[in-house]
């Protein structure tokens, strides 16, 4: 989504016209060309007036307020774009492909060749239990740049907007409601901007060229920033409870892993993904010896196969787990 808002502002930006400057000048030989006029003030900033009772372009006023921001929404929103698809491609990369190649020339039957690979796929997780630590803290990491950067990307936009963007859509909202008399979008996105032309006249004298700008950008610019407003907060919100559930199933695991027989217990195993149709006591096995980081594991595993699928993987585990539990307990002059 940003990447196509920045191609359509940059398609407006430099290859239309992004600015349109009028002067008022009664010598039509010191007047500047239109060309001239329109880059002089898009490179420099325009800017409006700050008057007794807003903003305003007539030029009544003791306060300016430039507007330089347009020069730097291509460039921002494509930095922005990155920065949003970092988390995705970190995880990626830390992920090295783990569960993709555990379920690769997996099928979805729970018979033949399919069940060995199955009953394989138990023995290898069995056997590698207590070793995905590190490979789990970098999937927690990621979940944690989720809502950091959606923080960092609305705390860079309203710098970027002069600190006008965290309540933009909330002053959108009350202008709509009435409750609002001047519109937020005329004072971040002004449509008519005032520039100042210098240059030195005949005598020697500096000439002063007052222009009045038309910001048609501007039009565009408010629709995509009340959507990204509304996008990110919506971001936010739903990135800060996916980290506090992660939060909370690590509580469950403690308290399952303690008390393999409780409520707490079944509630884990539910919150993580076991089969229903399994029963908690069944799967206390692989619920007293699992970590964070085998859960989290497990996890994905099912994520990615089918019910009955995942049913028969989650039996051939607790015949592996238990399994290894004996071989644990035997006897050294038997082995």
């Amino acid at each position: 989504m940003l990447l196509i808002c920045c191609a359509l502002l940059t398609s407006r930006q430099y290859f239309g016209d992004p600015i349109l400057c009028i002067q008022d000048s009664s010598d039509d030989d010191a007047a500047i060309p239109n060309n001239v006029l329109n880059t002089y003030c898009f490179v420099t900033s325009s800017y409006t007036v700050v008057g007794p009772t807003g903003e305003t372009w007539q030029g009544q006023g003791d306060a300016q307020r430039r507007h330089a921001y347009y020069q730097w929404m291509p460039f921002v929103l494509f930095l922005q774009s990155l920065l949003f698809a970092s988390p995705h491609a970190a995880w990626c990369n830390w992920e090295g492909g783990l569960v993709r190649g555990s379920l690769m020339g997996l099928k979805d039957e729970v018979h033949g060749p399919n069940r060995d690979k199955l009953r394989t796929l138990a023995r290898y997780f069995a056997a590698r239990l207590h070793t995905f630590h590190i490979w789990a803290a970098g999937f927690y990491v990621c979940q944690l740049l989720n809502l950091l950067n959606v923080v960092i990307n609305m705390f860079f936009t309203d710098k970027l907007l002069g600190g006008n963007f965290y309540e933009y859509g909330l002053q959108l909202r009350q202008y709509d409601l009435q409750t609002l008399e001047r519109s937020p979008t005329d004072v971040v996105f002004p449509k008519l901007t005032k520039c100042l032309f210098r240059k030195y006249g005949p005598s020697g004298t500096i000439q002063i060229h007052d222009a009045l700008c038309v910001m048609a950008l501007n039009v565009v610019n408010e629709k995509i920033f009340m959507v990204l407003w509304y996008w990110f907060a919506l971001l936010a919100l739903v990135s800060g409870l996916a980290l506090l559930w992660r939060l909370l199933i690590l509580g469950l695991l403690v308290c399952a892993s303690a008390h393999s027989h409780s409520f707490m217990s079944v509630l884990a195993q539910r919150a993580l993904g076991t089969p229903v149709t399994l029963d908690p006591v069944y799967l206390s096995p692989v619920t007293q010896r699992l970590d964070c980081g085998d859960w989290l594991f497990l996890q994905l595993l099912g994520a990615n196969m089918g019910t009955r699928v995942y049913r028969e993987f989650m039996e051939q585990l607790v015949q592996a787990m238990e399994q290894a539990k004996q071989s644990d307990l035997q006897p050294l002059w038997n082995s």
